[in-house]
């Protein structure tokens, strides 16, 4: 099992610890790229998908 079936299977166990870190690594490994509009965007991240 690779490290994206492994972060698949412990996203849908739905643990209190997921971190946004994994998150980010799973959504890359589905060809998103995160997107911070500037400076001032604070806490907001854009997760987009080109293919889509």
């Amino acid at each position: 099992m690779g490290t994206r079936e492994k972060l698949i299977e412990r996203f849908c166990s739905l643990p209190k610890d997921f971190t946004f870190d994994e998150m980010v690594r799973l959504l890359q490994g589905f060809g998103y790229t995160s997107s911070n509009k500037g400076k001032t965007s604070g806490s907001r991240v854009r997760f987009m998908n080109k293919e889509a």
